[in-house]
């Protein structure tokens, strides 16, 4: 992302599959939107499986053939966006819902993108999940995947950070989108039979390695004042998994 961009989104695009986890995905991108004053955009993308030819078959009078499925998921879309206070294009398309969600990020400007996570379901899951995976890598704008009703704005924020560039853009684009929040930037790894192998001196030492390192990657010239000011950092010992869950 480049740093013209990091700036808070003036358009956000929801993408849905109209299951009941995205409904959180959905209050939270109203509660965006309302808070950035941008503009929200509903997206479901049919997959071709989905809409076999001769739904599409319009020769028929309207009482006589099955209901256009674009125009029935248009208007599930739109009944499910009525009861949100905020203004919400709705869109609905056929695909790959990967390749079209990130084709249409692209088409309308978006500057964020909100979607929820996949359900417990293995094979909702398997297939929601794939797109997630395939959206976030086939983009180069934020990718926000909620898992909680949103009950306030986000106060506290974690970023897992390897202290890599791919970190520092991510706390770049946090700290534009969320100017107010308070930063925690978290880097863990494990040490192989540390149990075994850590005692007092090579503690010491590689909390003095992990310091010059911190040190390092906040006193770059891209990392703004005040983001060095409300970003703390906190490293620990241990499986990364285990430690964010």
């Amino acid at each position: 992302m480049s740093q013209a961009n990091l700036s808070r989104p003036r358009r956000i695009l929801l993408a849905t599959d109209l299951t009941p986890r995205c409904d959180r995905a959905l209050d939270r991108a109203v509660q965006l939107a309302e808070e950035f004053q941008a503009e929200l955009i509903a997206a479901y993308i049919m997959a071709p499986t989905d809409t076999p030819q001769y739904y599409l078959d319009r020769s028929r009078r309207s009482w006589g053939r099955i209901p256009d499925p674009v125009e029935r998921m248009g208007w599930r879309l739109r009944r499910d966006l009525g009861s949100a206070p905020y203004s919400i294009r709705a869109i609905v398309e056929e695909g790959d819902p990967a390749e079209r969600l990130v084709d249409l990020a692209t088409r309308e400007n978006c500057d964020l993108v909100v979607t929820g996570n996949a359900g417990p379901e293995s094979l909702s899951r398997m297939i929601f999940g794939s797109t997630i995976t395939r959206l976030i890598r086939g983009l180069k704008l934020p990718v926000l995947m909620v898992h909680d009703r949103p009950v306030r704005s986000y106060r506290n924020i974690l970023i897992a950070t390897d202290f890599s560039e791919a970190s520092l853009q991510a706390l770049q684009s946090t700290a534009a989108l969320f100017p107010t929040s308070v930063l925690t930037l978290f880097h863990a790894y494990d040490i192989p039979y540390a149990s075994f192998i850590l005692d007092r001196d090579i503690e010491q030492e590689l909390r003095s390695i992990e310091r010059d390192i911190t040190a390092r990657f906040m006193s770059y010239a891209r990392i703004d004042p005040d983001v060095k000011t409300r970003a703390a950092v906190v490293i620990e010992h241990g499986s990364p998994d285990t430690l964010l869950d």
